[in-house]
């Protein structure tokens, strides 16, 4: 009977998500001023707020932070962690990188029996965004299917790139 559900809910998850995890390739965008989302302006400081990994366990962005990952998808998210797991376990650490992935609009079985699962398997910490309201603070819609890549000096937001391709994510956190 567990199987059932749990199958059941898998294919609800790929019919609601989709069954592709093709990002389109685009030009690198690279905003160097202004309000980048609401909550993102260049020169001010990034406030993510305490936010939870894939285990529950409790983080935030801070002043050693240089980088930061969000993803708002589930192609781009893929992308990330297909990049990540090519790279040594202490990656993010060693590159002061935090990773952050939007998951405010999946169903909360989903989340729980399907997504969560998958997103322990990786070494890494991914914080999860899943207040609808907290994702509207970050997300740009007019690069919602982009990774934003946001650089980050002493806390203060230096510039924003938004990037499709691993070799431009490799190149936006090296």
């Amino acid at each position: 009977m567990k199987m059932k559900i749990l199958s059941a809910l898998f294919g609800a998850a790929l019919l609601i998500a989709g069954c592709s995890n093709k990002v389109e390739e685009k030009p690198v965008v690279e905003i160097k001023k202004g309000k980048v989302a609401p909550a993102i302006e260049i020169g001010k400081p990034f406030v993510s707020g305490t936010l939870k990994d894939q285990f529950g366990k409790k983080g935030q962005v801070t002043g050693e932070t240089k980088k930061v990952i969000i993803v708002f998808g589930k192609a781009t998210g893929h992308l990330v962690k297909e990049y990540l797991n090519t790279k040594p376990d202490d990656y993010l650490d060693k590159k002061r990188v935090v990773f952050i992935a939007d998951v405010s609009g999946m169903p909360s079985m989903i989340l729980k029996y399907v997504a969560l699962p998958d997103l322990q398997k990786h070494r890494y910490s991914i914080f999860l965004i899943r207040d609808k309201k907290a994702s509207e603070k970050f997300r740009n819609e007019k690069y919602r299917d982009y990774i934003m890549v946001i650089d980050l000096d002493d806390g203060l937001i230096e510039d924003v790139e938004f990037v499709t391709t691993p070799k431009d994510l490799e190149e936006a956190i090296d």
